[in-house]
């Protein structure tokens, strides 16, 4: 349930200090940055990427380039050297919030969660009062297991800025988590009230009606989500579990095939499809079902265990 965690939006322009080079290397260091952030802007990171770098070239000592080069580089998928990227940006101006922000972020989606926190802190050390912060922070304690921590810094990033849809939505994920169903419907309607527009916020309050044995109500949320974005899949298989419990079974694969058909890996639809049809005594589609699942994930027990069951029915 947990929602995505935002990357910053700050992309300097152009404005930053060079240090002992020439008036002419110095605009020409200013045009290679000029141009990159165009390129950026364009999204062709790869141009992007060799103008912010003969802009290092010349003027090395400069944060803004690296950073920006690093934003290029984390949205080209080379996360990993984005970090050296950011990582010099901060070195380089040691009170660079954004710096400690994107080095923060993509130490996380690398899974290095405590390196993360290490940069959120280093952040939150020089902005006290940044709710996003604190927001993104939360992240990496929740990928950590550290749902307490987790739940302090989206109290705090709420604090700051009260109508924080995202920060809601993560905090109403913790609450989930720990089977506070109500605290989290609270924060996921407060969510939804602030941006109607936000499909993931639907989704989640769908799955909290469907933990609160609340499935008519948990499909009014997933159609909405689905309308919201079409393209969601986890939408599809939440309203499949929604009707399988008012038994409109056929309805139930219908949703199942959907979501199944926007990812045709996505194990826990075959799942729960093949559960569906074992209850309503489809069994060679079941068994087919559990088996695309082995298949996916070969250590699934679930899907070995009904294929045991199956294979026991007699003939």
């Amino acid at each position: 349930m947990k929602c995505f965690d935002p990357v910053r939006l700050t992309f300097l322009t152009g404005v930053f200090v060079l240090f002992a080079v020439s008036a002419a290397a110095q605009t020409t260091a200013a045009e290679h940055l000029k141009r990159g952030n165009d390129h950026y802007k364009s999204k062709n990171y790869a141009q992007a990427i060799a103008s912010f770098s003969e802009a290092i070239r010349l003027a090395p000592r400069a944060p803004e380039p690296w950073f920006n080069r690093g934003q290029a580089r984390y949205f080209s998928g080379d996360i990993r050297t984005a970090i050296g990227d950011f990582q010099q940006a901060a070195t380089l101006k040691p009170d660079y919030v954004d710096a400690w922000f994107q080095l923060g972020l993509a130490r996380n989606k690398t899974g290095d969660h405590a390196g993360a926190i290490a940069s959120y802190n280093r952040g939150i050390a020089i902005a006290s009062g940044d709710a996003q912060l604190y927001y993104n922070r939360g992240i990496a304690h929740a990928d950590s297991k550290r749902d307490d921590l987790a739940l302090a810094d989206y109290n705090r990033a709420l604090q700051i800025q009260p109508n924080y849809p995202k920060a809601l939505v993560n905090r109403g994920a913790v609450h989930f988590r720990a089977k506070r169903y109500n605290e989290a419907l609270a924060d996921l309607s407060r969510s939804i009230e602030l941006d109607p527009g936000y499909a993931e916020a639907w989704n989640n309050r769908g799955v909290v009606q469907n933990n609160l044995n609340r499935p008519q109500q948990a499909i009014a949320d997933l159609d909405q989500a689905i309308k919201l974005d079409p393209t969601l899949k986890k939408p599809h298989l939440d309203k499949g579990i929604a009707l399988n419990k008012l038994r409109r079974n056929t309805e139930a694969i219908e949703s199942l095939n959907a979501a199944i058909k926007l990812d045709p890996k996505y194990v826990n639809a075959y799942i729960f499809r093949g559960a569906v049809y074992f209850d309503i005594k489809k069994f060679d589609l079941s068994k087919a079902d559990m088996e695309q699942v082995l298949k996916l994930d070969p250590t699934n027990k679930f899907a070995a265990n009904l294929l045991t069951r199956i294979a026991a029915l007699p003939k």
